[in-house]
């Protein structure tokens, strides 16, 4: 694997990426590269991708994260995007960007409730 683009952290079955570099399209692409390869090789079950240190977004980043997210969901892999501030949510909207089948939470400790009750819904779907 080329080298890592950020550092992340295996939390259970889940991944932290916490973005705390400049996004250009090159960093982005191999960000995507990364990640997917993360996923797959360690079976990752969920993606926590924080990006509240990410001030502003463009139209083709917004597209590799929205990108990564999918494809990560083809490698079964759930997508949390972690602390979108402000800006950035404005962005996103102002481009009619969609985050369809992507969770959002507000910090760390949010992704990490939602992907619980994910987990225990799923659990009594199981039993029933």
């Amino acid at each position: 694997m080329e080298q890592k683009v950020l550092a992340t952290v295996q939390i259970g079955e889940y991944l932290f990426a916490p973005v705390h570099i400049e996004l250009d399209d090159v960093t982005v692409e191999a960000l995507q590269r990364q990640l997917l390869v993360e996923i797959s090789e360690r079976k990752i079950e969920a993606l926590l991708l924080d990006l509240s240190l990410v001030e502003i977004i463009d139209s083709y980043i917004s597209y590799i994260i929205y990108e990564t997210a999918q494809m990560a969901g083809l490698l079964g892999c759930r997508v949390v995007l972690v602390g979108i501030r402000p800006p950035v949510a404005l962005t996103l909207s102002q481009m009619g960007i969609r985050l369809q089948g992507i969770l959002t939470a507000l910090d760390l400790e949010h992704a990490l409730e939602i992907l619980a009750v994910g987990d225990s819904s799923e659990d009594e779907k199981d039993t029933h």
